[in-house]
């Protein structure tokens, strides 16, 4: 006697059923924690959102106290004098600085027209020594060809010019 299937009743496959009721406790287990990610995150944002409207309470704070101390300030300002006085030996002081500062400008202006008539010698000299090795402006013969040539053509040119005019 064996336990036969009916031919009405399909099959019935254990292992699908198994990994149905698997999935099933997955997604239940994942609902539960979004559920508790959920919670922690509207906790973080109402902690946040209590951050924020005490940095703008702070913030209107330090507003009204720069208020008053620039107040502060402008009322000290006006009620406070002040006594300067100028003696005659600052005056000197001042002046002996000046003297002192006017001599060193004085030194170093003269230290640099000396280094430049200097470099102004050396200049001229090193001029007339390629002066007399006749070193000064020369035209490669090519250039030199260049130019005869063009100034050849320019005058033939203009000649014919004021010849056809005339």
């Amino acid at each position: 006697m064996g336990i036969r299937k009916s031919k009405i009743t399909p099959s019935i496959n254990v292992d699908d059923m198994l990994k149905k009721a698997e999935i099933s406790h997955e997604i239940e287990t994942e609902k539960l924690d979004v559920d508790k990610r959920l919670k922690e995150i509207c906790e973080i944002k109402e902690t946040l959102l209590k951050i924020q409207q005490d940095l703008q309470d702070a913030i209107k704070a330090e507003g009204n106290a720069s208020v008053v101390l620039k107040k502060a300030i402008v009322k000290a300002e006006q009620n406070t004098e002040f006594r300067a006085t100028i003696k005659a030996e600052h005056f000197a002081q001042l002046q002996q600085h000046l003297n002192k500062s006017v001599k060193t400008w004085e030194i170093m202006l003269e230290n640099h027209r000396s280094e430049q008539t200097k470099m102004l010698t050396d200049h001229e000299s090193n001029i007339r020594k390629i002066l007399k090795r006749n070193e000064g402006i020369w035209f490669s013969d090519f250039w030199m060809k260049v130019l005869v040539i063009f100034l050849f053509v320019y005058t033939a040119i203009l000649g014919l010019v004021v010849y056809c005019v005339r």
